[in-house]
């Protein structure tokens, strides 16, 4: 074998190599879905359309991404394509260090009519592909029945309506609500004393029947305009998967343990001011998982309710069977 020969094939070899190398690195980015990575819900809105919103982390980058693209399919076929550029993705990229890259919420929307059931991301650097991801669209099926956790007439102050609020999130509080308590004018009650507020120390009550998982008590509840810090919070295993929160529960007026059985409409503790600004109940309902990583988690379902009466004033209320507490309703259980 000739020199010349022999230097042809050390550098073919060199090339090949560098050619490998270089697409296992780009190849090397992984994708995770928040705030759950194995599907995303669909929520349905008002005029025949559904929504959804979801955020992202990436791992293991080395490289900016200058384009995000977007397709929706529905039974294998695309219906739709969005593209983010550059300029765009500076709104909702933000780099963690370490090679890692999390993003704000992306909030999109198609006609029911369209069913659309899977979405494709796509990332790009300088027109090159680095990650790709494929995860349902599926609409939640709710197993079991609940009721609105608390007596009387109260206001929904946040919700996850499309876009905003607690569905800004990607956490397990991403399907949650925000309740305080209003008078009969439909006044939110204000003062320098927790006394003063019309929800301080009002009964909470279970919203279906379950088992006690998790109990945390003795957080104090601040003075008004105070964050407090850590809250008091329950946990509720309600069966077939889903769990109700129910937190900044009153200092000690938690009455139940872990391990006990509730039923529906059973009084457990006390609304409260614990690790908020204000008094009010947070509310919401999750799931158990173990992510891509094998780690257990817990993340957001979006819930409905039975028979309530909801208005958008203090007129005629409505009844509704089962459905999804807005914002800025009036919500009294039947």
């Amino acid at each position: 074998m000739n020199v010349r020969s022999l230097l042809f094939k050390l550098l073919a070899s060199f090339l090949l190599t560098s050619i490998m190398f270089s697409a296992w690195g780009m190849n090397k980015a992984t994708i995770q879905i928040l705030p759950q990575d194995d599907a995303i819900y669909k929520i349905s809105g008002d005029l025949g359309f559904e929504n959804w919103n979801f955020g992202f982390v990436l791992k293991d980058v080395n490289t900016n991404i200058d384009r995000l693209e977007i397709r929706h399919y529905s039974d294998g076929k695309q219906i739709n394509f969005v593209e983010y550029s550059a300029s765009i993705l500076a709104a909702y990229l933000r780099a963690k260090g370490d090679g890692k890259i999390e993003s704000k919420g992306f909030h999109l929307s198609l006609p029911e009519s369209s069913n659309a059931d899977r979405l494709d991301l796509e990332l790009f650097s300088n027109n090159k592909s680095v990650v790709t991801k494929s995860i349902k669209l599926v609409r939640f099926k709710q197993k079991n029945t609940y009721r609105f956790p608390l007596e009387g007439v109260w206001f929904i102050s946040s919700g996850y309506d499309f876009g905003v609020e607690h569905r800004r999130h990607l956490s397990r509080g991403h399907f949650s609500y925000d309740i305080i308590k209003i008078n009969g004018s439909g006044q939110v009650s204000s003062g320098s004393e927790l006394e003063d507020n019309f929800a301080f120390a009002l009964p909470v009550l279970s919203p279906a029947s379950g088992t006690i998982i998790s109990v945390h008590d003795g957080e104090k509840d601040g003075k008004p305009g105070e964050n407090s810090g850590t809250y008091n919070a329950i946990e509720i295993d309600h069966g077939n998967g889903e769990i109700s929160r129910l937190v900044h529960l009153k200092m000690n007026s938690i009455i139940v343990e872990v391990g006990d059985k509730v039923v529906s409409g059973q009084k457990i503790a006390a609304v409260g001011k614990s690790g908020t600004q204000s008094v009010h109940l947070h509310f919401g309902f999750q799931r158990n998982i173990t992510d891509v990583d094998g780690n257990k988690k817990q993340v957001p379902i979006p819930a409905l309710f039975s028979n309530y009466y909801v208005s958008w004033n203090q007129g005629v209320n409505k009844l509704v069977k089962l459905g999804r507490p807005r914002r800025g309703q009036f919500i009294r259980q039947q």
